[in-house]
């Protein structure tokens, strides 16, 4: 069988993301092909419509998945036994396509449709795809299909979407949950899923030891982490309990059990190490402060002196890790680049970590994983490590 999967903004980040999801699940991601920037395949003849429905479900970095549809003559047979369906067309990467072809598609089908006695109510979309609102307002994928075109290098494709991303239960965990601050930045809960997937784990328990509000906690144990939260601010570990909380009063998370407490990174308590190391910590997920939200490009002694106290944070870091982590022990971090009036300014990883450590980033892609937004002034760089 061959599936596809459609990228969010940051194709490079997700293809990373579906590749080690696949490897928790023992699937290889030898199985992936890139097939436009915004378009990854997937052939695989070992993997299950209802695993691929589990997998799609945890992922953070994508919009839509389906199938293949390999002939597309016999492909509206299954909707000729029906009375009435919805469906939708969407061209999804880059392609000369026009709203006006598409148009032209769907009457085509709609004639089709009616020749054998079914009604059918068609849905234009805004731009050349539809949006998710369209899609599960419209009961598309229940009652109907929709049809996605897409371009490779060589050939157009067809596919039917099988699932879309539930976008709702991300903006409801952003806007809905009790306590945020917004003067410390705040990680996009999208972002937070992904770098708990690129852990390549299922379970096990999870630390972020500059926890902030909580939204890397949240995240993780709604894909089922147990959590450990740890920072020092007394007033972002408060958030971050509340936020937990409000998860299982939402019955959004079962069973999980989490730890939140103060912890200063640069001095750290024997006894509190030997208890970290006890917890048998699976993986660390983590985004540091980074300033506070910059609107203008900085100054180069601004950006330096930030980078500074994040180098030092990292570096605290890795000695508490020295002695908590084992070997195969995951850590899925975030560097930062600040945008200068004199161009970009961060520091490498090498600068980090030594001879102890692996960078898997080129294990599952061969590009850079940034996170980077237009006309941003912080961009943040993804860096995936396992314990030698």
């Amino acid at each position: 069988m061959r599936y596809f999967f459609e990228c969010g903004n940051f194709s490079n980040i997700s293809h990373a993301e579906l590749s080690a999801v696949f490897q928790s699940y023992g699937i290889s991601p030898d199985s992936i092909k890139r097939l436009s920037n915004s378009i990854l395949l997937v052939e695989s003849n070992s993997i299950t419509k209802e695993i691929l429905q589990r997998i799609f479900n945890k992922l953070g970095g994508f919009i839509r998945y389906g199938e293949i549809v390999e002939d597309l003559d016999s492909f509206f047979n299954p909707y000729l036994n029906g009375e009435k369906i919805v469906f939708g067309i969407s061209v999804l990467g880059n392609s000369d396509i026009t709203i006006k072809d598409i148009q032209k598609l769907a009457n085509e089908i709609k004639r089709n449709l009616k020749s054998n006695g079914i009604s059918s109510r068609f849905l234009l979309p805004k731009k050349l795809e539809l949006n998710a609102a369209q899609i599960v307002n419209n009961n598309i994928l229940e009652e109907g299909f929709e049809l996605c075109i897409f371009d490779s290098s060589t050939s157009r494709l067809y596919g039917k979407t099988l699932g879309i991303q539930n976008v709702e239960s991300f903006v409801k965990r952003d806007i809905d949950r009790p306590s945020v601050d917004f003067d410390m930045g705040v990680l996009p809960q999208k972002l937070a899923r992904i770098l708990c997937n690129l852990t390549g784990l299922k379970e096990g328990i999870l630390w972020d030891p500059f926890c902030g509000s909580g939204t890397v906690l949240m995240e993780a144990s709604v894909l089922g982490f147990d959590v450990l939260g740890t920072d020092i601010d007394i007033r972002a570990l408060e958030s971050a309990n509340k936020n937990i909380q409000w998860l299982s009063e939402e019955g959004l998370i079962e069973k999980t059990k989490y730890n939140i407490f103060y912890l200063d990174i640069h001095n750290v308590e024997r006894r509190v190490l030997k208890d970290l190391k006890r917890t048998n910590i699976n993986a660390v997920v983590c985004e540091p402060f980074m300033g506070p939200p910059q609107r203008r490009a900085m100054s180069t002694k601004s950006a330096s002196e930030l980078l500074d106290e994040v180098k030092k944070l990292y570096v605290s870091l890795f000695k508490v890790l020295e002695e908590v982590g084992s070997a195969g022990f995951k850590v899925v971090l975030i560097i930062p680049s600040y945008k200068t009036r004199d161009g970009w300014l961060t520091f490498n990883i090498s600068e980090l970590i030594g001879k102890k450590w692996n960078v898997l980033n080129r294990k599952y892609i061969s590009g850079d994983l940034k996170w980077e937004r237009i006309n941003s002034i912080i961009a943040r760089n993804i860096f995936i490590l396992s314990k030698r």
